[in-house]
């Protein structure tokens, strides 16, 4: 049974989250989101194959919405400082791939959102099976 603030996993391994939230937390792993809104991305387990893998998340402070270039600059500072920690390589030197949500103002105001979630995948998002932790490269 998960927390009472967690989703629910259905026995499909795919959770469900209340509408404005993202069912996707750390060590979760997903296929490419594309457009999709982010409490609707299913999450797969990362012993099956899948894009991306969620190995970082922060908040950013709460005020008034920073802008999109604040916004999108502070995910991919923090997000490139944690790959360091979470891959074994900076991501400059790496030939993995880092993604990142980031809030938009729409979520900033009517959500409350302001979390930074950060993402690895293979080199050209080439699916793989497990994750990429330690994979220093």
């Amino acid at each position: 049974m998960p927390a009472p603030d967690e989703p629910e996993r259905r026995s499909d391994s795919v959770e469900t989250a209340p509408a404005g939230t993202s069912p996707i937390a750390v060590g979760d792993c997903i296929d490419d989101p594309g457009m999709t809104p982010r409490a609707d991305i299913p999450v797969i387990p990362c012993n099956e194959q899948h894009v991306f893998e969620a190995f970082s998340t922060t908040d950013m402070p709460d005020g008034e919405y920073p802008g999109l270039g604040e916004a999108t600059a502070a995910a991919a500072d923090f997000c490139a400082a944690e790959f360091r920690t979470f891959v074994g390589v900076d991501h400059d030197a790496s030939v993995l791939e880092l993604l990142y949500f980031y809030p938009v103002e729409e979520s900033w105001n009517a959500e409350g959102d302001r979390e930074i979630l950060c993402f690895v995948a293979e080199e050209g998002e080439t699916p793989v099976t497990g994750t990429l932790q330690d994979a220093a490269r």
